[in-house]
């Protein structure tokens, strides 16, 4: 219950960092499509990496951890590709053009794991460093499957299969970065630079307001007479809020039989919980496909995990 409580309090606490924005966006004080692409750059290419770098900088090498860090990047993967080819096949049945099958196949399959997930962990348990370090570590198998599978299944084109951006994107690269100094044990644990450290720490801390008020603002965009009314969006809210971290909770009972998962388990049930990942919208812009429909799939799985998340902690932990 005690989970359930802090889990349920820090998504609000997150919701309510989304309001300046949504505030703003509908006073129309700013340009939206402007902001939310600054917003998106800083976060990519700054706040995130620095999540990385913090909390590999903060933890002292252990090659348990490591193990464990295998552990989370292989399940990621693998969780998210196979629900990638499911879903794809799943949401044929769905009475709609072939492009919203695709787009509602790469909702219902890939979490919200950077920009809802990382914030989420840093509530859920501040200042647990090694938590958010197998969370960096998912990210990266996150953005591995993205930039694969999820681009050729969104796109049905293997030509949009991009090696490059799976393994050279900001998140890969700060962890490739920053593993050797893990390894060396070369970190702010041997050596104390307060000043150096708290700037890292503040960096990585903006992930949570920063991502908020970029929601806030795309959910302005968007009236909740329309948000309400599409029954497809709610099945991809069904089976990305509920069945997935059920498969996920029978998934880690059945691996703790012959391996460890407690380190683990929040991490995964994470994955599993998150709402719908942003990159739809974002991926879905780049293939052209409509970013509306897009954006008001990830918001209002948004919504849902509200309570979807709490519960399913609770639950499953």
């Amino acid at each position: 219950m005690d989970l359930f409580l802090t889990t349920l309090k820090s998504v609000l606490l997150l919701f309510l960092m989304a309001l300046p924005g949504f505030i703003i966006a509908k006073k129309k004080l700013i340009d939206i499509d402007k902001s939310v692409n600054f917003i998106s750059v800083v976060l990519l290419y700054v706040c995130v990496p620095f999540v990385t770098f913090d909390a590999f900088l903060n933890s002292t090498y252990d090659s348990k951890i490591l193990i464990n860090g295998i552990v989370v990047f292989v399940f990621t993967a693998l969780f998210l590709t196979v629900f990638l080819i499911v879903n794809t096949k799943f949401m044929t049945l769905l009475k709609t053009d072939w492009h919203s099958q695709r787009q509602c196949a790469f909702g219902s399959s890939l979490s919200n794991l950077g920009y809802m997930g990382i914030p989420l962990m840093q509530l859920i348990a501040p200042g647990n460093h090694t938590l958010i370090l197998y969370q960096s570590i998912a990210l990266v198998a996150f953005n591995l499957v993205c930039w694969t599978i999820g681009s050729y299944q969104l796109s049905g084109d293997k030509k949009h299969i991009s090696i490059k951006h799976a393994l050279l994107n900001p998140t890969s690269i700060s962890f490739l970065l920053i593993l050797p100094f893990y390894i060396t044990n070369t970190n702010f644990v041997k050596y104390d630079v307060p000043g150096l450290q708290h700037i890292f720490s503040m960096m990585a801390q903006l992930v949570g307001p920063l991502v908020m008020m970029l929601i806030g603002m795309k959910a302005a965009e968007i009236s909740f007479k329309e948000l309400f009314l599409d029954p497809h969006t709610y099945i991809v809210s069904g089976i990305k809020l509920v069945i997935l971290p059920m498969v996920a909770f029978l998934l880690l009972e059945l691996i703790n039989l012959f391996y460890d998962v407690s380190p683990i388990r929040l991490n995964i049930m994470i994955l599993a919980s998150m709402p719908v990942a942003n990159n739809l919208t974002v991926f879905s812009a780049r293939l052209n496909l409509n970013t509306k429909y897009a954006a008001k799939i990830v918001i209002l799985s948004m919504i849902f995990c509200i309570i979807t998340v709490p519960v399913s902690l609770l639950l499953f932990m």
